[in-house]
């Protein structure tokens, strides 16, 4: 749903989810008090599994209780990790494996929090993703993820097993994209080899 504003309106948001199997939230939405309840309303009153990203992060950091009852995806990056728990994202392996169920058990949601390794948890279960290429540090590549991620909840997926196969569909996309055009590799050259990879782990 494209917005001509700097945050989507909830009751037309409300009308197009009346028809959605899932919903992504917070791409491109500007930074304000308003835009924030806007957010927070529409997860309150969603009803089809979400993919929380980018802005509605912050959001949810002043209300985490919005989350609870919801299927829901939170796709942090580190940054967006300080900003809902108040810590920097640990160094060590272990403690962010730690990090990262504490954090979904503190919004009762499945997280994915996004680097060089996704670190995936439903606060019981988490799995650490190694696919990807160092080359995907530039915008866009957090849009895939949430995209792929969105797709696979919309086909009746869990969120956790949503995160975890968006996670290496996008990453095993990245691998092959870098060593064909490394540094010089975008998001768009990433979406264009998606179909190939699905295509190859379904087979």
């Amino acid at each position: 749903m494209p917005c001509a504003t700097p945050f989507p309106d909830p009751r037309v948001a409300q009308e197009f989810l009346s028809r959605a199997d899932s919903l992504i939230i917070g791409c491109g939405v500007t930074r304000t008090r308003a835009g924030h309840s806007a957010l927070l309303s529409i997860i309150k009153n969603c009803k089809v599994p979400i993919v929380a990203d980018a802005e509605s992060l912050h959001a949810l950091a002043s209300k985490p209780n919005a989350t609870d009852g919801k299927r829901i995806l939170l796709t942090p990056n580190a940054g967006e990790f300080q900003v809902l728990t108040g810590k920097a994202w640990p160094s060590s392996r272990t403690e962010r494996t730690i990090a990262a169920s504490s954090l979904a058990r503190q919004y009762s949601a499945t997280v994915v929090v996004k680097g060089a390794e996704d670190f995936i948890s439903d606060g019981r279960r988490t799995v650490i993703d190694h696919a990807g290429s160092p080359y995907m540090t530039k915008g866009g590549y957090g849009d895939l993820l949430a995209g792929a991620a969105g797709a696979l909840l919309a086909r009746g997926h869990t969120p956790f097993e949503s995160a975890k196969a968006a996670a290496y569909i996008i990453g095993r996309a990245g691998e092959i994209v870098s060593k064909k055009l490394g540094e010089s590799m975008l998001a768009s050259d990433v979406l264009e080899m998606l179909p190939a990879v699905i295509h190859h782990t379904q087979h």
